[in-house]
Order: C-alpha cells, then sequence, then structure tokens
C-alpha cells in the first residue's frame, strides 16, 4: 500500500510540474526545466542511497572514469571522420543539384533522343512510339518510377513540342 502511495505522490508531482512547465513562459521555462532535472537527480541519488543501490551508480561511474583513456585515444580518428562526412554530404549536394538541375532545366534534343534511344531526325510517329514503348516499362502504375517517367515526358516534349 505505501509503494502506491508513493507512486501517486511521484505523479502528482509530475503532472504539476509539467502543468507549471506548459504555462512557463520562455526565461521561466528554461529554469523550470534545469530545476526540475536537478531536483530528479539528487530524488534518484536519495533513493539510492535509501535502498543501499547507490554502489550501483558508483560502479558506473567508475567504469565511464576507467574508459577516458581509451575515448581520447579514438578522438584521433575524428578528423578523419569529419571529412569523410563533409565529403559524402558535398556528393549529396552536388548530386541534388544535379536532380533538381534537370527537374527544373529544358531538356536538350540531345538529352531527349539519348533517353527515348532515338536517332537524329527520327519523326514525330517514331518519338511518339518510343515515347509509348518506353512508358509501358517505366509507368508508376505498373511499379516503375515517377522520375523515369516525368523524364520520358519531357523528353517527348521536348521532340514533339
Amino acid at each position: 500500500m505505501a509503494r502506491i502511495i508513493l507512486l501517486v505522490a511521484v505523479l502528482s508531482i509530475a503532472l504539476l510540474l509539467w502543468h507549471k512547465i506548459k504555462t512557463a513562459t520562455g526565461e521561466q521555462r528554461k529554469k523550470l526545466i534545469i530545476k526540475t532535472v536537478i531536483g530528479v537527480i539528487l530524488a534518484s541519488l536519495a533513493l539510492l542511497a535509501a535502498t543501499g543501490k547507490l554502489n550501483v551508480l558508483t560502479a558506473i561511474i567508475g567504469g565511464l572514469i576507467a574508459m577516458i583513456p581509451r575515448v581520447i585515444g579514438y578522438l584521433r580518428y575524428l578528423p578523419i571522420i569529419s571529412r569523410l562526412y563533409s565529403q559524402t554530404k558535398q556528393q549529396n549536394t552536388q548530386q541534388n543539384n544535379r536532380q533538381t538541375q534537370t527537374a527544373k532545366g529544358a531538356m536538350s534534343e540531345e538529352e531527349a533522343l539519348a533517353i527515348l534511344g532515338l536517332k537524329p531526325g527520327a519523326t514525330k510517329e517514331q518519338v511518339l512510339n518510343a515515347h509509348k514503348r518506353m512508358m509501358m516499362k517505366v509507368h508508376p502504375d505498373k511499379g516503375g518510377s515517377d522520375h523515369l517517367a516525368a523524364q520520358i515526358n519531357k523528353a517527348k516534349d521536348t521532340l514533339i513540342g
């Protein structure tokens, strides 16, 4: 029964704090959150000390302190990781720029012919037949790609006008 009363008390305090934090503005909210976090940490430490389980926390902290030299050793790899991350980010940006330029910009006649698999000087009928054949393969309703279908349509529009 004591556990239920304790649980109800903790939940009541949590709900009151939640309500106070939600109704607070700006700087008050920040101060309340900091005070709440500090209070939770202190209450947890007191509970662990009262139940005799504080040694578990001490062991965890000791283990983390023992790992500090190893973590510092791994920090030497940080420049390599950050360089790889920046290269990957740059490549993704370039690829996105190319895709948006292709999607937004006008398609050249050579590109349109290459997409439809035609040679220069193709007739309107050849363009329409190639368009139909390609759309049957990549239409989104048949599990194809929206992007490819859009490119094929754009190629047809470029060649036919």
